[in-house]
């Protein structure tokens, strides 16, 4: 199986009818080519989710290039919402492209008055604020080369924080989305779904889950007791929808409904103001990694 890199800042996944979009995904990720048909291409993700992009959105990579990607550990994401991409290290510089949190750049020679230069995967360079993105500390071999062991990204040697600490970053990065607009199939902070949400929290703090929601064998969110065992960052269940639980009965989500039709904060409870009555009665369960 061949392996591409996107090259657009954002690109949709589509499903099998080329109408509806299934999934976003983001400058800098790896895609296996399947096969390719008519002006599209059928892909998997490095996270398992198969579907169809427009050629020209994923540039290949022979063995030998991604092994020299791999080996530089020079690959650094887009942190914060959005990062301009400039074509000098200055405000006043043009803008070569825009990138959503969760895009892969490779670093380039440092830091210079306050910018990152970059390398982009169409062979561009630029600079962004060096604040605007971060190096990743894992390989990114598994990219190319099969599901990574429990779906951690972290080396074990980088896991050097507790639970609670890791709970909180999960919720800080949902948190983050606060107020983006609802988009069916979206991932970023231009609009996101539920699912989204979820899965971008928990992938910039170096875990995959299921890019869906609902429970999914192979990936780490295992069933657990409602009343017992929840805590912040656990994720909650309903009919074609999750959330992000936040503690005293309080939960984040991206939602269509026509109150929010965004990414909000809604509660379990019927004393609070932001009770979503449809959603705690339908609750089917709650799932946690931990």
């Amino acid at each position: 199986m061949e392996t591409g890199i996107v090259i657009k800042p954002a690109v949709w996944i589509y499903k099998e009818d080329k109408k509806e979009a299934a999934d976003e995904i983001f400058m800098g990720w790896a895609v296996g080519i399947l096969e390719e048909c008519e002006g599209w291409m059928h892909i998997v993700t490095h996270y398992g989710y198969r579907g169809w992009l427009r050629q020209g959105t994923v540039c290949r990579l022979n063995p030998e290039e991604l092994c020299r990607r791999d080996e530089m550990k020079q690959t650094l994401f887009v942190s914060r919402a959005f990062a301009d991409v400039l074509d000098r290290p200055d405000v006043r510089g043009q803008i070569l492209c825009t990138l959503s949190r969760g895009a892969f750049l490779t670093g380039a020679c440092g830091i210079k008055d306050g910018y990152q230069r970059v390398r982009l995967p169409d062979g561009r360079e630029g600079y962004v604020p060096a604040l605007s993105c971060k190096r990743r500390k894992d390989s990114d071999g598994y990219l190319y080369s099969g599901e990574p062991e429990g779906y951690f990204l972290r080396k074990p040697e980088d896991r050097n924080f507790s639970e609670e600490t890791l709970r909180d970053k999960i919720i800080f990065c949902a948190k983050s989305y606060l107020g983006t607009q609802y988009r069916w199939a979206g991932k970023s902070a231009e609009g996101i779904d539920c699912s989204g949400l979820a899965f971008m929290s928990y992938l910039m703090n170096g875990i995959i889950i299921y890019r869906d929601a609902k429970l999914q064998d192979g990936f780490p969110v295992k069933k657990i007791s409602m009343e017992q065992q929840i805590k912040p960052g656990d994720l909650l269940y309903f009919p074609g929808h999750v959330a992000l639980y936040l503690g005293d009965m309080k939960y984040i989500h991206a939602t269509g409904h026509e109150n929010n039709f965004g990414c909000a904060v809604n509660s379990l409870s019927k004393k609070d103001w932001n009770y979503r009555k449809d959603l705690a009665e339908s609750l089917l369960m709650a799932g946690s990694v931990f």
